[in-house]
């Protein structure tokens, strides 16, 4: 068993512009800009009409259900398709949604149209489809990678940056702790491996934080590097290592707070796991102090299921219906009265 223990120092600035100015690894570009040519025009070109190089995709369907002990409502989410052919990518997102509180006390799920991101590296385009509507938007591809903020930037943004001093001590813990139980089962032509990784939050003297737990169990398999389902198939070519596990904290401030920021330090038992999880449920508990003192326990429970059907898939499911109208921006979004 192997123990690494680190205090994160000077991690606010660079993660806190990389994640504010960073589109996250299956979101959608959200900035406007003008678009050249016939703005009703589908995409065309010989590569449009041609399947992609590698006949052999792969679909992977992933269901996620969530219950809480404080609330009946179904809180799962829909099913999240991806479709991975050659270097070609077809998202089926799952349709965004607000919580609408009723007079009773209740609350309803307002949701947001279904939206499907394509990514066409020999059309050198990626585009995004909003299929309610019938429209569709593009952009180039790559996309540009993201830059960490300027300091007029995080200023505008009221970001306020401790002085180096004040992260000379942590003020909580957050303890990984990963165990291979050994187990062993084929799943999809697969040998899965059964982990089970524990994440404890543990308040240290002047922290803020309540304590937190939080525990995954699954069964996880060393899928080739290209089928992953993201939309940046250019960072998985075969023969790279999976990443292994890191650490990230961010902590934003505004600039009334008087409170000094949280502080972690990362304690690191046992290898991380860097496998593709096709079953996996996470239960997670929370303690937190209520405005007349008594505390409070909540937890949440979350089931993973995912589907590995391998094929050849038509080229349509990457191209655009000839009926789509070419838009400028595709809103994903609920839209709330």
């Amino acid at each position: 068993m192997r123990l690494q223990r680190r205090t994160f120092l000077g991690l606010i600035t660079g993660f806190a512009g990389a994640i504010l100015s960073a589109p996250r690894a299956f979101s959608w570009p959200m900035r406007r800009r003008n678009l050249a040519g016939d703005e009703y025009a589908a995409p065309d070109g010989p590569a449009a009409a041609k399947r992609a190089d590698d006949t052999s995709g792969i679909k992977i369907t992933t269901i996620r259900r969530t219950t809480s002990r404080d609330t009946t409502e179904d809180l799962s989410s829909e099913p999240d398709v991806f479709y991975v052919q050659g270097d070609w990518r077809r998202w089926e997102r799952p349709r965004s949604y607000s919580g609408h509180l009723r007079a009773d006390g209740s609350s309803q799920r307002i949701y947001g149209p279904r939206t499907v991101t394509i990514v066409r590296p020999d059309l050198a385009k990626m585009f995004g489809l909003n299929l309610d509507a019938s429209e569709y938007a593009e952009s180039p591809w790559p996309p540009k990678k993201p830059q960490p903020l300027t300091k007029e930037q995080m200023k505008a943004r009221g970001i306020t940056m401790p002085p180096p001093a004040a992260l000379a001590k942590p003020t909580f813990q957050i303890q990984t702790t990963t165990k291979d139980t050994g187990e062993r089962k084929e799943m999809f032509g697969y040998l899965a491996r059964h982990v089970i990784v524990t994440r404890k939050e543990i308040p240290l003297q002047g922290s803020r934080r309540s304590p937190q737990e939080m525990v995954k169990d699954g069964w996880y398999v060393d899928l080739e590097r290209r089928l992953y389902p993201t939309i940046y198939p250019q960072d998985l070519a075969d023969g790279k290592k999976p990443p292994r596990g890191g650490h990230a904290y961010v902590s934003a401030l505004s600039s009334r707070s008087q409170d000094p920021p949280e502080i972690p330090e990362f304690i690191d038992i046992g290898e991380p796991e860097t496998g593709f999880a096709v079953q996996e449920i996470q239960t997670s508990q929370r303690s937190f102090t209520q405005r007349d003192g008594s505390t409070r326990k909540t937890e949440e429970k979350s089931e993973t299921v995912v589907k590995l059907e391998r094929g050849g898939y038509d080229t349509s499911l990457f191209e655009i219906p000839s009926r789509f109208k070419r838009v400028r921006y595709i809103d994903p979004n609920p839209k709330l009265s």
